[in-house]
């Protein structure tokens, strides 16, 4: 909290805040009809996770257990 407070205090104005847990998303990666509000960022824009194609679904799965 503190943090975000500080960046504000500073002066900013955006802050991108990813929270998703993995078993959230590898459910979603297996049955993403039934996940239709999870929102994903990907390479600079955000997309409903079950509007992707599915290899760009497991692009998102790739990147964020390489981010973990």
């Amino acid at each position: 909290m503190a943090l975000i407070k500080g960046h504000f205090d500073c002066g900013g104005t955006l802050i991108n805040i990813n929270v998703l847990d993995a078993d959230k998303l590898m459910a979603a990666s297996k049955d993403p009809e039934l996940y239709p509000d999870l929102v994903v960022r990907v390479t600079g824009f955000t997309a409903y996770f079950v509007s992707l194609s599915p290899e760009f679904r497991q692009l998102v799965i790739e990147r964020f257990l390489d981010g973990m």
